[in-house]
């Protein structure tokens, strides 16, 4: 991967997973640690049928909050079951780290993750969709790890691979969306992969930029990236369309890449003012009509703006 892409993965990640330094039970049920690490080997379709860790649990450097002293083997998955069958998923991190004592450490941490980053890598290279990984764009490389860090580096997303393989950037960014349903923590994740596999392909259109560097900035919100004119307006995006939106006139209340009510309103007040077909029901980007992403794309060039598509 890019030293750009391996730099920025826990700026990236930490605040779409936090950094925590015991185990807790996710929104699946399923017990992690770290930056969104899983070390349960459950089946999350069948809570509880396995409650043994994965091995890696044992190689990380637990140790008692209070005596500092090393955890044993023994120690760590009683820890492990505890958590398991604390039926702590939906309560607060807080209360997450209640019911344990036991730590790591934040270098643990930075090994944890740089190791399954690297891991991730070579699985993602052996596979055909992915065997030309080492010369995507940074933002198409990032955009990638992202959602194996939340699937899986096995996952299946056929339209997307086969996106992949041919590097269509905006079909990758339209069918990279994970399931939202009971798990509404992974939309601000599914809002930045679709940004990153844009920013690829706008990098990689000729004459093509330095690939080798993220036009995503890891180090600012998005919000700020979307308003640092680095790039282009995505108008393929709902984040893009709110951007727009507001370089227009027409506050969509936030940049967040949630089809909202605030982009609702922000997007019938530009169609009222400019005499086109409203629609104050649109769930999506797709219930938008053409003409009126082509009346925001006009008025965008008008005012010097750039966009994409």
């Amino acid at each position: 991967m890019h030293q750009s892409v391996q730099d920025a993965f826990l700026p990236f990640n930490e605040p779409l997973e936090g950094r925590v330094r015991f185990m807790y039970l996710d929104v699946k049920s399923l017990v992690s640690t770290g930056v969104g690490n899983l070390l349960d080997a459950d089946d999350p379709d069948h809570f509880g049928s396995n409650p043994h860790p994965l091995p890696d649990i044992f190689t990380l450097n637990w140790f008692d909050k209070d005596m500092n002293a090393p955890a044993g083997q023994a120690e760590i998955e009683h820890e492990y079951q505890t958590v398991k069958f604390s039926g702590t998923a939906s309560v607060s991190l807080a209360q997450k780290e209640s019911v344990t004592r036991l730590r790591i450490s934040d270098q643990t941490i930075n090994g944890l993750v740089t190791d399954k980053l690297t891991s991730f890598e070579r699985t993602l290279q052996g596979r055909p969709p992915f065997a030309d990984l080492r010369g995507w764009p940074a933002d198409g490389q990032l955009g990638l790890f992202s959602m194996a860090w939340a699937l899986g580096p096995l996952f299946r997303f056929p339209r997307f691979q086969a996106a992949a393989a041919s590097q269509d950037w905006l079909a990758m960014a339209r069918e990279c969306k994970m399931t939202e349903l009971g798990n509404p923590g992974v939309i601000p994740r599914n809002v930045r992969n679709g940004l990153l596999f844009t920013l690829a392909g706008w990098n990689a259109a000729p004459p093509p930029g330095d690939l080798t560097q993220l036009v995503f900035d890891a180090s600012l919100t998005l919000d700020a990236n979307m308003r640092s004119g680095s790039f282009p307006v995505p108008l393929n995006l709902t984040i893009g369309v709110q951007a727009a939106l507001k370089d227009l006139g027409f506050d969509p209340d936030g940049l967040d890449g949630v089809f909202g009510n605030g982009t609702r309103a922000a997007l019938t007040s530009f169609q009222s003012a400019n005499s086109l077909r409203q629609t104050p029901a649109a769930q999506s980007l797709d219930d938008v009509p053409q003409e009126t992403l082509d009346a925001i794309a006009a008025q965008l060039d008008d005012k010097g703006f750039s966009h994409v598509p």
